[in-house]
């Protein structure tokens, strides 16, 4: 399911991440469920410093390298040498056997929607400017909407004959 989708003025993550976990949070509470978001993994385009330093109820796990590297699947790759205080405290968390286990989990996640939503409605937006958030809502809206009828049809028990 979808909780929170949206356009943003950037081109990676940064600057994103606390919006959308409001919104997520937000359509949790609409759905009567008032219960912290205790995690939160994200790839490296939600890494900055203001990310890591604001406020949040979530405990963060935002990958500071390349996905495979933070996973632990490849050794390769972008390795940053130095980095601020707040981005080493994240690598550090995600360096804990919990960090590395729930980050292995994250591409199974979240990748498997994106191909979801583009095999359903194309990998093109329609429209540009302020009706782009419109349509990225409608998609997620009707993603979730097909989620939810094929749950109730795997739940549903046939009569006895």
């Amino acid at each position: 399911m979808i909780l929170a989708i949206g356009t943003h003025g950037n081109l990676g993550g940064t600057g994103a991440l606390h919006p959308l976990l409001a919104r997520a949070r937000a359509v949790l509470a609409a759905a009567g469920i008032i219960s912290p978001i205790e995690k939160a993994l994200r790839d490296s385009g939600y890494a900055s410093d203001a990310s890591f330093t604001a406020g949040c109820d979530a405990k963060l796990y935002v990958a500071v390298t390349r996905e495979s590297r933070q996973a632990g699947r490849s050794t390769e790759g972008y390795a940053p040498a130095a980095m601020m205080a707040s981005r080493e405290q994240m690598a550090a968390r995600l360096d804990t056997p919990e960090g590395k286990a729930l980050y292995k989990q994250r591409a199974g996640i979240i990748e498997p929607v994106f191909a979801q939503l583009s095999a359903r409605l194309g990998r093109h937006l329609n429209y540009r400017g302020d009706r782009t958030d419109l349509e990225l809502h409608l998609r997620a809206a009707s993603h979730n909407l097909l989620k939810a009828i094929g749950a109730r049809q795997r739940t549903v028990v046939p009569a006895p004959a």
